[in-house]
């Protein structure tokens, strides 16, 4: 327990006192920041839990070569008249001591059960830092062992005389006792908050899946609107809006379409039991062929050009809909900032006069020439509080927004915890970098199913997006039927709509375009911690990385 702490010294806390009313206990820890006998060791309030109630100490003091020495201190003027004590002209309850008391045999029952039976002797005093005397009470409890205000400006002196006198004929404690270091742990110093990484990974979700309560009451509050623009960050819950809208108008008899632009995120979507989930292009699609009509000679949709794919949509919105009428009442539109011009006149097409409801984020736009109409954009709702990613995680991801600055910035409280670079040689492979991020991810416990591979290329110049394997682990698409069993090795644009507990964020140097678009979006997507992989050169090209590196 003891091994791997250094052994404390001086007075704890170091500047401030821990959280107190008590003046005389502020004091008194200002004296000792100033005059702490050479060689103590100081703890402001030790709290021990024992049977029936907890004890307090408001100061404890390791003495070298004696023992314990437990201080109670009074605030206020304390006085003694007719036997009784008094503080402040009110009658004390206990004696000065007696709190003292009962929290030593609480501390000696807590060391003997941590040090097998070889706790150092523990002693009491009582100091009333506001009271000041010339001659001492002559009760026989208090006499010898109790400091006053007069002994504060020269309270180290005080201590030892008054801890010569207590520890008079005490055994002298055993060296190879780490007493000292045992009483610094229950005292409590530093505790960072750790978990393993299943269960880090499983608490996001857990906390994911609580949030639907908080966007249950948004939608109460916005579903009178038939029509509404939602435009949000990462993380703020857009898709879990727009989840709830579409079922909602399910329930009250509607049929309505969700659109969006990825497949992988329809694909999930669908696997969670939402009919009607489709990307824009794919419906677009599915009309032409219901209203037999045909694009690039009659060829399939998996043969067609990107020029066709946009051409889908319009098509569907001037021949086929007017051809098999509107089947669909209500559409919501996810991801709306990457529909393109043709894609928005399907959907007003779709929807008519009915209902609409767009989510959107504009600083993940891709394509400047995308986004939502003006004239679809009111009236509008603005979400501003980010649920997905670790705060400091969401702030550093923030500076690769459009609008933000370039250039290197200051360190981000946490970041640590939330991401990390892992900056290669440049003449080592990337595939071994990121192998052996996920071979450590894997042993320390996370899931295959909690991890992505996120590149910044795009599909026909990657590599890692299109693997089937890295290193030895199996590796799968965002929308391949068994991603919830395995890593997903992707483009960021193909994972947009998603999250992983972590994100590995891969081939930098084949992300020019856009780049901070693609690492916002990318880096937006962890909801426990992300990961830069990249060679050293590539890493130099960004100085909003030498965050991750800092030490």
């Amino acid at each position: 327990m003891t091994d791997v702490m250094p052994r404390p010294n001086g007075l704890y806390p170091r500047e401030l006192p821990r959280s107190t009313e008590s003046r005389a206990e502020r004091s008194l820890h200002d004296a000792l920041k100033r005059d702490l006998p050479e060689g103590w060791v100081a703890w402001h309030s030790l709290r021990i839990r024992g049977e029936g109630r907890e004890g307090e100490g408001d100061f404890v003091f390791a003495v070298p070569g004696k023992g314990i020495l437990v201080l109670e201190v009074k605030s206020g003027l304390v006085q003694q008249r007719d036997g009784r004590w008094y503080q402040g002209g009110r009658a004390l309850k206990d004696a000065p001591r007696e709190q003292a008391h009962r929290f030593r045999h609480k501390l000696r029952e807590r060391l003997e059960r941590a040090l097998g039976g070889r706790g150092p002797y523990i002693e009491i005093g009582t100091c009333f830092p506001e009271t000041a005397f010339r001659d001492e009470p002559t009760a026989d409890d208090v006499r010898g062992a109790l400091l006053g205000k007069q002994d504060m400006p020269r309270v180290g002196a005080a201590l030892s005389a008054l801890a010569a006198r207590s520890f008079r004929g005490a055994e002298v404690p055993s060296a190879e006792v780490p007493w000292v270091e045992v009483l610094h742990e229950l005292w409590g110093e530093t505790w960072t908050p750790r978990l393993a990484l299943g269960a880090r990974a499983a608490l996001s979700l857990d906390e994911l899946v609580r949030l639907e309560d908080e966007q249950l009451e948004l939608v109460d509050g916005l579903e009178a609107n038939p029509r509404l623009h939602v435009s949000g960050g990462p993380g703020t819950g857009k898709t879990l809006l727009a989840r709830e809208r579409f079922t909602r108008w399910r329930r009250t008899g509607l049929n309505p379409v969700y659109l969006c632009s990825t497949s992988a995120l329809a694909a999930g979507l669908r696997r969670e039991g939402l009919a009607s989930v489709h990307t824009v292009k794919e419906y677009a699609a599915a009309l032409l062929d219901a209203a037999n009509l045909d694009l690039q000679d009659g060829a399939s949709p998996a043969e067609w050009t990107p020029e066709h794919w946009e051409l889908a949509s319009l098509r569907a919105a001037h021949e086929a809909l007017p051809t098999l009428g509107r089947s669909h009442d209500a559409v919501v539109v996810d991801e709306g900032q990457d529909f393109t011009a043709n894609d928005w006149r399907l959907v007003e097409a779709l929807a008519g006069r009915g209902h609409l409801w767009i989510f959107s984020d504009e600083g993940q736009s891709f394509w400047s020439d995308r986004g939502v109409p003006s004239h679809l954009a009111q009236p509008s709702y603005r979400l501003r509080k980010a649920y997905r990613c670790p705060t400091a995680l969401a702030e550093f991801a923030a500076r690769y927004r459009l609008d933000a600055p370039r250039e290197a910035a200051s360190p981000i409280e946490g970041l640590r915890e939330a991401a990390a670079l892992v900056a290669l040689p440049d003449d080592a492979p990337l595939e071994v970098g990121v192998a052996a991020v996920l071979s450590s991810l894997l042993e320390l416990g996370a899931a295959p199913s909690d991890i992505a591979v996120l590149t910044l290329a795009g599909q026909t110049r990657t590599a890692l997006g299109v693997a089937e394997v890295v290193g030895e682990q199996r590796v799968v698409r965002a929308d391949h039927p068994e991603r919830e069993a395995h890593v997903v090795a992707d483009t960021f644009l193909r994972f947009k709509g998603l999250e992983r507990p972590y994100v590995l964020v891969v081939e930098l140097e084949h992300g020019e375009r856009r780049y901070d678009v693609r690492m916002h979006v990318a880096l937006s997507r962890a909801l426990v911690q992300a990961f830069v992989v990249a060679h050293a050169s590539v890493v130099a090209r960004d100085p909003r990385l030498a965050v991750l590196a800092a030490p």
